[in-house]
C-alpha cells in the first residue's frame, strides 16, 4: 500500500487535532453554560426562598398587629380601665399596666401608667356613655428577638437563614445573632459581622422605616454554585476524554491498516491487486470523512434531529451500507439511505445497558455482509452517536431544570419573568389583552404544622394539577415559590382572568385529600387578577395583581379580587 507523503500526513493530523480541539472546546463551553444556568437556578431558589419567608413573615406580623388591636379594644371595654381613666387614678392605672405588659393608659394627653415607648403600637380611644373621651389604651408591639423568632417559625425559615426586624437600617431583633446594619436597598448582599449574607427586605408599616428582612448566609450558596460548576466541568472533561479515546482508537486502526505487509503482486493478478489497493484507499478516505463529519456535527449542535441524520449518513458512507436507521421503543425515529433494500441489519446499542437510548441498525447491501473493519467503524459511530445523544439529553435536562419547579413540575419564577416580558411586548405590538392571575393558598402553614411538610407538598402538587386541568395549552401556570402560584393568560382580558380564578376556586373546593381534609376540601385560596393594557407594563401588571391578591386576603380569604374593582 502506498504511503502518504510526510506533508500530507502532517496536514491530516493537524486537521484531525483541529476537529478534536473544536469538539472539546464546544463541549467545555456547553458545560460552562450548563454550570452557569444551574448556578443561576441555585441563586433563584435562594431568592425565592427569601421572598417567600418575607411574605409569610409579613402576614404573621399583620396577625400580631391585629392581636394587639383586639387586646387594646378588650381593655378599653373593661370597667377597671374605664374607671381609672375617668378618675385619673394613677394607682389603679398602674395595677392594670402591671397585669398587662406593654400596655399604656393615658388621659388628657398625659400618661397615667405603663410603657409608651414602643416604636410599633396600637391605640384605642376609651369613650364615656355620653360620647366624651375618657382616655386612651395603647398596646405596644415589642420589636424583640421573641417576635423575630415567632415570624421565623411561621415562615418555616430553614436552618442557617434568619428573619430580622430593623429600623433606619439598624437591626433591632433577629431570629439569630446578626450584628450591624442592613443596606437601604430592598435586596442584595450585606456584610454583617464576619459573615456575608444574601438578603431581601420589605417595609412592615407604611410611613415608618420599620422593615422585615430575610437573610441567607452567602457561603453555602457560593459553595453550592461552585459544586454545580465543578460537576458540570467534570462531566464535560469525561466526555472530552472519551471522544479523544475513540479518536485515538480509530487512528490506531487506520495506522495498523497502513502498516499491514502486502504480498508481492503476481503478474497475472496485477490488475486485480491494483483495484484492491484503490478500494482500500477509498475505504480509508470514507472512514476519515466519516470521522470529520461526526466531529463537525458534535461541535455544531445539541439537536438530535440534526445529529442523527449526519451520523446515519456517515455510517452509510463509511461502511458501504445500503441504509441505516435508529429505532427506540420499537419506533423508527430516524433513517437514511434505503434500509429496506439491504440485507439483515447489524444492530448496535445506543447508550449503556442501564440507560439505553435505542439501537442503530445498519443494513449491508442485499446478499452481502460487513467486513471486520466496517463493523469496527460501525461500533465507533454508535459510540459517537451515544455521546451526542447523551450530551443533548443532559443539555435539555439542565435547561428544563432551570425553568421548572422541581416539586410541581410547573414553570418557575425565572420562566414566568421571561414569558411575562415577552407576552407584554407581543400584546403591545398586536393590541391584544393579557391577563395575570395570582393565587395564594390560605393558611397553608397550618397544614405543614399539623400534618407535616410531606403532606403539604402533596397539597401543592394537587393544586398544581388543578391549574393544569383548567388552563389552555398556551396559558402558563407557574409556581412562584412556597404556596404562591400564578397563571399568565395571553389574549385574555380582565373578565377572562376573573372567570378562570373563580373556576380554579371551585375546582379547589372539590379537591379531596383524605389524609388532610377527610370529606372536605383541605385548603382554600385567595386570587388576585389584573390585565394589560390597564396595567401599562410587566412590572405594573404584576404589582396590580399582587395588590388585588392582598385585598382578597384582607377581605376574608377564599375569594377573588380584581385590579379593576378597587
Amino acid at each position: 500500500m502506498a504511503r502518504l507523503p510526510p506533508r500530507a500526513v502532517r496536514g491530516r493530523l493537524a486537521a484531525s487535532l483541529w476537529l478534536l480541539s473544536l469538539a472539546a472546546l464546544t463541549v467545555l463551553l456547553a458545560a460552562w453554560v450548563a454550570g452557569e444556568i444551574a448556578a443561576d437556578q441555585e441563586r433563584e431558589n435562594v431568592e425565592t426562598r427569601l421572598v417567600t419567608s418575607l411574605r409569610v413573615g409579613r402576614e404573621e406580623f399583620a396577625d400580631v398587629l391585629a392581636d394587639a388591636e383586639l387586646r387594646a379594644e378588650r381593655l378599653a371595654r373593661s370597667e377597671p380601665v374605664q374607671r381609672a381613666l375617668a378618675e385619673r387614678d394613677r394607682a389603679a392605672a398602674r395595677r392594670v399596666a402591671e397585669r398587662n405588659p406593654d400596655v399604656e393608659l393615658a388621659a388628657g394627653g398625659t400618661s397615667l401608667a405603663g410603657d409608651g415607648g414602643h416604636l410599633v403600637r396600637r391605640e384605642v380611644d376609651v369613650m364615656a356613655d355620653d360620647g366624651s373621651m375618657l382616655g386612651r389604651v395603647v398596646v405596644g408591639v415589642p420589636l424583640d428577638d421573641a417576635l423575630a423568632e415567632r415570624l421565623a417559625s411561621a415562615a418555616g425559615v430553614v436552618p442557617g437563614d434568619a428573619l430580622a426586624l430593623s429600623a433606619e437600617g439598624r437591626i433591632l431583633a433577629a431570629s439569630r445573632v446578626l450584628p450591624g446594619k442592613l443596606p437601604d436597598e430592598p435586596a442584595g448582599s450585606a456584610e454583617l459581622g464576619d459573615e456575608a449574607y444574601r438578603y431581601a427586605a420589605t417595609t412592615l408599616l407604611a410611613g415608618r422605616d420599620v422593615r422585615l428582612a430575610a437573610l441567607a448566609p452567602a457561603q453555602p450558596i457560593e459553595a453550592a454554585e461552585r459544586d454545580t460548576r465543578r460537576r458540570a466541568l467534570l462531566a464535560a472533561l469525561a466526555t472530552v476524554a472519551l471522544v479523544a479515546l475513540l479518536a485515538w482508537t480509530v487512528g490506531r486502526l487506520l495506522r495498523e491498516r497502513r502498516r499491514r505487509p502486502e504480498p508481492e503482486p503476481e503478474p497475472e493478478r496485477y490488475g486485480r491487486r491494483t483495484s484492491d489497493t484503490a478500494g482500500s484507499r477509498q475505504a480509508s478516505r470514507r472512514m476519515r470523512d466519516a470521522v470529520a463529519l461526526v466531529g463537525e456535527a458534535l461541535a455544531a449542535t445539541h439537536d438530535p434531529e440534526a445529529l442523527l441524520p449526519v451520523i446515519l449518513q456517515s455510517a452509510i458512507e463509511a461502511t458501504g451500507a445500503a441504509g441505516a436507521s435508529v429505532v427506540s421503543d420499537g419506533r423508527e425515529i430516524a433513517r437514511a439511505g434505503q434500509p429496506e433494500a439491504g440485507g439483515r441489519p447489524l444492530s448496535l446499542r445506543l447508550g449503556t445497558e442501564e440507560d439505553a437510548m435505542g439501537r442503530l441498525l445498519l443494513h449491508p447491501p442485499a446478499n452481502g455482509s460487513f467486513d471486520r473493519e466496517a463493523e469496527q467503524l460501525a461500533h465507533w459511530l454508535a459510540a459517537q452517536a451515544s455521546i451526542a445523544l447523551e450530551n443533548e439529553r443532559l443539555h435539555r435536562t439542565v435547561k428544563r431544570q432551570a425553568i421548572t419547579d422541581e416539586l410541581t413540575q410547573l414553570a418557575n419564577r425565572r420562566r414566568f419573568s421571561e414569558t411575562l416580558a415577552h407576552e407584554v411586548r407581543r400584546a403591545e405590538r398586536f393590541g391584544d389583552p393579557l391577563a395575570l392571575v395570582l393565587a395564594d393558598l390560605d393558611d397553608f402553614k397550618q397544614i405543614n404544622d399539623r400534618y407535616g411538610h410531606g403532606t403539604g407538598d402533596e397539597v401543592l402538587r394537587r393544586f398544581a394539577d388543578v391549574l393544569r386541568e383548567n388552563v389552555r395549552d398556551f396559558d402558563l401556570p407557574v409556581r412562584f415559590g412556597g404556596e404562591e402560584f400564578a397563571v399568565l393568560l395571553p389574549e385574555t382580558g380582565i373578565e377572562g382572568g376573573d372567570r378562570l380564578a373563580r373556576r380554579l376556586a371551585a375546582a379547589l373546593a372539590r379537591l379531596r385529600i383524605p389524609e388532610v381534609g377527610g370529606d372536605r376540601a383541605p385548603v382554600t385560596a385567595s386570587f388576585g387578577v389584573a390585565s394589560f393594557p390597564e396595567a401599562e407594563s410587566a412590572e405594573q401588571l404584576l404589582s396590580a395583581a399582587d395588590r388585588a391578591l392582598y385585598r382578597a386576603k384582607a377581605e376574608g380569604k377564599n375569594r377573588v379580587a380584581t385590579a379593576a374593582s378597587g
